[in-house]
């Protein structure tokens, strides 16, 4: 029998830094959004679907914890963009 999909709802928070870059790229985004996933699916996925290329998020974070790109969502929470920093 296959495996029951349940949706999952996630708060999105974008960081000051992603959110130039995509304003920049003509593609602004709000800070915090709510978005609907299945279960299982991949952080590159929700991206990929919000209109981000994961190339610009190199730290994501899940509820606190930092995830790779590739982990699947399996319950609700917050996930946090992070995009490229530079320091000097």
């Amino acid at each position: 029998m296959p495996e029951k999909k349940i949706n999952l709802t996630f708060t999105l928070k974008i960081s000051e830094s992603l959110l130039s870059i995509l304003r920049d790229m003509g593609c602004p985004k709000p800070e915090n959004s709510s978005i609907r996933v299945v279960t299982g699916t991949p952080v590159r996925q929700v991206l990929l679907a919000q209109g981000i290329s994961p190339l610009l998020v190199p730290m994501i974070f899940l509820d606190n914890r930092k995830i790779s790109v590739d982990t699947p969502l399996e319950a609700d929470g917050v996930l946090t963009l992070h995009g490229p920093l530079a320091g000097g």
